[in-house]
C-alpha cells in the first residue's frame, strides 16, 4: 500500500507589495540589486488582522468544494506553520472547527518552516500507510511578513505570504511516493530566527528596541533575523549532496525524474543548486517572481502551480526538495497520480464557494 497526492490548491493574500513601492522605501539601486539576485518583483502580503490560518482555510475550502468532499470524510488534518494563531491551542484545532471536520479526525500542528511541506507529507503518508487514517488534509501556511521590520532592507524584498492545501489518499496500484529523506543540522538554528518569540526570550520593552546594523538593516528582537550568507552557503553546498543521497535511496536517477521542484528562496540560490545537479532547463520550474519567498509554503505552491500550468501529467515523476531554517531539509519523490484533480487558478481569501 502506498499513498498519493490527489488534489492540491493554494491561496495568496489580496494585498500586493510591488517593486516600485520598495524602490520608494529603499532606493532604486538597492532594489535593482535585490531583484537581480532574487528574481522577486512582487510579493503577496497579509493585511492587518489576516493570519496564515485564514489563508489555509480558504485553500482547504477550495479543495473540498472542487472535489465535492464531505468534510466528515477527512480523518487527518495537519497544519504546518511557524505563524500559528496561538501558542495554545494548536491552530489545527481552530481550522478543524472552521472547516466543519468530524470528531473522528486527528488534528495537530507541525512547527516547521522552509522544509515543512516534505515533513508534513511524510507524516501524513506514514499514517495513511499504517492505516491510522484514510484521507489526509495537509495545510501548509505562513504569514511571516508581519514579523519582518518594515525597514529591514534585506528581508522585506524577499518574503511573501501564502498557503496550500494538499489531499493525500491511499493508492493500491502504481503511483504515489517513492520515499522521503529528512534531516537536520541544529548547529545552525540561529541562522534564521525570531529571538523574542517564545519562552526562552519573553517579549519586554527591551526586545522592542530598534537596532540598525552596519549595512542599514533595522530590526528588533521581536522581528525575523536571517544570516543570509550562512543560509546561502548551507543551501548551495549541502542540498545538492542531500538530493543525490535521496535519489540513491529512492533507487531513482535524475534522468528518470520529469520535474525538479526546489524551495523558492531566491532565484540565484535555486539556479546554483540546479547547475550543481546538472538539471536540464526543461526539468526546472520557478514561481517566485510575483509571490516572493513564502517559506514552508513555497514548494506546495510550486507543485500546485506546475500542475495548473500543465507541467504535470499522470505518471510523471517529481522530485521535491525544501530546506532552510532549523537548519533542516526534506526531500521526496513521487509519481503524479492519475486521480490528482485538475488544479484551478489560485484563490484569494473569501473567494471559495460559500
Amino acid at each position: 500500500m502506498n499513498s498519493a497526492i490527489t488534489a492540491v490548491h493554494y491561496c495568496v493574500p489580496r494585498q500586493r507589495l510591488t517593486h516600485d513601492e520598495l524602490v520608494e522605501r529603499f532606493g532604486a539601486q538597492h532594489m535593482e540589486s535585490i531583484l537581480k539576485m532574487s528574481g522577486i518583483r512582487e510579493r503577496r502580503v497579509v493585511a492587518p488582522g489576516e493570519t496564515a490560518s485564514d489563508l489555509a482555510y480558504w485553500a482547504a475550502r477550495r479543495l473540498l468544494d472542487d472535489r465535492q468532499l464531505d468534510p466528515a470524510s477527512i480523518d487527518l488534518l495537519i497544519f504546518a506553520s511557524q505563524t500559528g494563531d496561538y501558542q495554545v491551542p494548536a491552530t489545527a484545532c481552530v481550522l478543524h472547527e472552521r472547516l466543519g471536520l468530524g470528531q473522528n479526525c486527528a488534528a495537530f500542528d507541525i512547527g516547521m518552516g522552509c522544509s515543512s511541506y516534505p515533513y508534513s507529507l511524510s507524516v501524513a503518508h506514514s499514517m495513511l500507510v499504517a492505516g491510522v487514517a484514510r484521507r489526509a488534509l495537509v495545510l501548509v501556511a505562513e504569514a511571516l511578513t508581519p514579523y519582518i521590520h518594515p525597514q529591514d532592507r534585506a528581508l522585506v524584498p524577499l518574503f511573501g505570504d501564502g498557503a496550500a492545501a494538499t489531499l493525500l489518499e491511499p493508492t493500491p496500484g502504481p503511483g504515489g511516493f517513492l520515499g522521503f529523506l529528512l534531516g537536520t543540522d541544529g548547529s545552525g538554528y540561529r541562522s534564521i530566527m525570531i529571538p523574542a518569540s517564545g519562552a526562552r526570550m519573553p517579549r519586554t520593552a527591551e526586545t522592542r528596541i530598534e537596532h540598525t546594523d552596519e549595512t542599514g538593516i533595522v530590526r528588533t528582537q521581536e522581528h525575523l533575523h536571517m544570516d543570509g550568507p550562512a543560509v546561502f552557503f548551507f543551501s548551495v553546498q549541502h542540498i545538492p549532496r542531500v538530493i543525490r543521497l535521496a535519489l540513491e535511496r529512492f533507487q531513482c536517477t535524475l534522468d528518470e525524474v520529469d520535474l525538479v521542484l526546489l524551495h523558492q528562496a531566491n532565484k540565484t540560490m535555486v539556479d546554483q543548486i540546479y547547475r550543481v545537479l546538472k538539471v536540464p532547463p526543461e526539468k526546472r520550474f520557478y514561481w517566485m517572481e510575483e509571490l516572493g519567498n513564502t517559506s514552508g509554503t513555497s514548494t506546495a505552491i510550486l507543485l500546485a502551480e506546475a500542475a495548473r500550468q500543465g507541467r504535470l501529467q499522470p505518471g510523471m515523476r517529481v522530485l521535491l526538495a525544501a530546506f532552510g531554517n532549523g537548519l533542516s531539509w526534506g526531500v521526496t519523490a513521487f509519481e503524479w497520480n492519475e486521480r490528482a484533480a485538475v488544479v484551478e487558478a489560485p484563490i484569494e481569501p473569501g473567494t471559495a464557494n460559500e
